[in-house]
């Protein structure tokens, strides 16, 4: 269903990609919603339920979107993906923490906040290109195939463009509020954009690992009776 030229990066890293970006743009609405929500009665409760639903249906968007059906082992490896993807966000700020204290220790700043501010900025930075680099190759791709001797996959190529649009206005909205504002911390609100596309890709990557591994479900979904 990819192009040529994504089939030769390999269809699994298309998939991750995509999942990641959707389950990102599908978060980056929910955040909006909630700050625009923010003082209306019960409104917390209802973005919260809006947000575990975005959860499970971005991924699997991005799962369908991928001519993907469905059985349970690609449901066990949804689910092993959301732990798997959780463990290793975690490792990585647990990381972070470490580090902050080792360059702390050995002098290299006055106080562990100072360090924690600057490991954290270098980790979104690199996080945040690696991120850009990925979405661009998706865009890249999906404009390349609605042109009018393609159109192969035109469903996901309007949704990646969307999930992107989403992305942007998100990104944007907190560089505005974060300028405007100075208690801020418009670091934690990049890192509620990537840490959501990290654990979509996770979903999606080990779903496909856990069908591929299971022959006898040839037309796997990603939920179980889809």
């Amino acid at each position: 269903m990819a192009s040529a030229r994504t089939f030769k990066v390999g269809p699994r890293a298309l998939l991750a990609g995509d999942g990641g970006l959707l389950m990102a743009a599908a978060c980056a609405v929910v955040m909006g919603l909630a700050l625009l929500l923010g003082s209306v009665p019960h409104a917390p409760i209802v973005v919260g339920i809006i947000g575990m639903a975005v959860a499970v249906f971005a991924p699997l968007l991005a799962w369908r979107l991928h001519g993907r059906h469905a059985d349970g082992s690609a449901t066990g490896g949804a689910l092993l993906g959301y732990i798997t993807g959780g463990a290793l966000l975690f490792l990585l700020l647990m990381l972070g923490a470490i580090v902050a204290r080792i360059a702390t220790a050995v002098g290299l700043f006055a106080t562990a906040d100072d360090a924690g501010n600057v490991v954290g900025l270098i980790a979104v930075v690199a996080i945040v290109v690696a991120y850009l680099v990925v979405v661009a190759w998706l865009d890249v791709d999906a404009l390349r195939d609605l042109s009018p001797q393609r159109r192969t996959h035109a469903w996901l190529d309007v949704a990646r463009l969307l999930a992107t649009a989403a992305c942007v206005a998100y990104l944007v909205g907190v560089i505005v509020w974060a300028t405007g504002a100075s208690d801020v911390d418009d670091v934690g609100l990049i890192l509620l954009l990537v840490a959501p596309g990290a654990i979509g890709a996770a979903v999606v990557t080990v779903a496909d690992v856990m069908v591929r591994r299971d022959e006898q479900g040839s037309h796997a979904h990603l939920i179980s009776g889809a």
